[in-house]
């Protein structure tokens, strides 16, 4: 497949605007969909992986989740799935309400639309803690997600500040691709937010969670845990 194709990704009943995000685990578009509501679009590939079954396991994951998605405040809303197989190209998609901008809120202007992730909202503190009341709330928020995807089965796998997002100025676990059945033994996760004993259990889940916490109270980096600031 051509990197044209993937930059020229054709999403039914989407005008795809722009690339505002990737990862080793595909793709987020900008799309406006036929009601002129934007939204965010992950597109993953099959090329990505190195065999047909990883595909479909992170499919399958897809698939479970959806449903469930647009059942729990913090979790965010799936409102669409779909695929294509052809001889030029394979990929799944998966089509999602949009976050809040990380400069204007909820005003969204396409062209300069940013994200406001909770790593982003760091990045702004440059190493000083959150507001307390403000890292009880995500906290909370947080995980009573998780503990809602843990009691049907699912682990997340890559809790981290980078996805956690806020829509309408309350955080909300993105990065949907990456959840599985719990005891999936698949490496994902990011270094300092995955335990020893690696992800893809609940346990693994609320290690990450507790890095997360740790960094937006203490505005440290989670390798340097268990320093505390010196105040």
């Amino acid at each position: 497949m051509t990197n044209n194709a993937r930059q020229n990704v054709h999403i039914p009943d989407h005008e795809v605007l722009r690339k505002v995000g990737g990862g080793a685990y595909g793709e987020v578009w900008l799309a406006r969909g036929v009601t002129g509501a934007l939204r965010a679009v992950k597109v993953v590939w099959r090329e990505d992986f190195d065999d047909e079954r990883g595909f479909e396991r992170e499919f399958d994951g897809i698939l479970q989740y959806e449903p469930l998605s647009r059942d729990h405040p913090a979790l965010v809303n799936i409102l669409h799935v779909g695929r294509t197989n052809n001889e030029k190209e394979t990929f799944y998609y998966y089509v999602m309400e949009l976050g809040d901008d990380f400069h204007t809120g909820a005003e969204i202007n396409a062209v300069e639309y940013e994200a406001r992730t909770l790593r982003s909202d760091l990045v702004a503190a440059d190493g000083v803690p959150l507001d307390l009341d403000f890292c009880m709330n995500v906290a909370v928020r947080l995980s009573d997600a998780l503990a809602y995807l843990h009691e049907r089965g699912l682990a997340h796998r890559d809790v981290k500040p980078a996805n956690v997002i806020f829509v309408g100025g309350k955080a909300k676990l993105a990065d949907i691709g990456l959840v599985a059945p719990r005891d999936q033994r698949t490496f994902v996760g990011t270094e300092g937010f995955v335990p020893p004993e690696g992800p893809g259990s609940s346990q693994a889940d609320l290690y990450s969670l507790g890095k997360v916490l740790y960094e937006m109270m203490t505005g440290k980096d989670r390798l340097q845990f268990p320093e505390l600031p010196d105040e």
